[in-house]
């Protein structure tokens, strides 16, 4: 799968890895740098489903994010995702491939949505001329 982003970006937490890890002390120091986006979307989570805001280990931050059909190897199962910018509403949401003939597309914009990321799914059109922020 192919990715575009003007930005892209994810934070884990450290609980992610091994705690005498490389990868670990990383995670840590960028979340230290970030947590005040991390607290934020933790708060956004947790206001609607406060138990898998107690379970998740990673949020990616994205600005024009595009990208074609793809799984997640780190989703072991559903995930949140929320969107915000000047794009046109009922475009920019998270299309997911339920079936071989059917996709839903997930409105997120200026919305939770929770999606399963095992099943093939990515970001619906929309201008990029416009700015998305995810």
């Amino acid at each position: 799968p192919s990715i575009a982003a003007e930005n892209y970006m994810i934070l884990c937490s450290p609980t992610m890895f091994d705690a005498t890890s490389q990868n670990a002390a990383k995670a840590a120091i960028k979340l230290k740098k970030y947590e005040a986006l991390w607290n934020l979307a933790h708060e956004a989570i947790n206001s609607v489903d406060p138990i898998f805001a107690s379970q998740y280990t990673a949020v990616a931050v994205t600005h024009n994010f595009e990208g074609s059909p793809h799984i997640d190897k780190q989703n072991t199962g559903p995930f949140c995702g929320f969107s915000v910018g000047d794009y046109e509403d009922g475009t920019g949401g998270i299309m997911v491939e339920c079936s071989a003939r059917v996709v839903a597309k997930v409105n997120t914009k200026n919305r939770m949505a929770r999606v399963d990321g095992r099943y093939p799914h990515w970001v619906g059109p929309y201008d990029s001329k416009r700015d998305r922020y995810s």
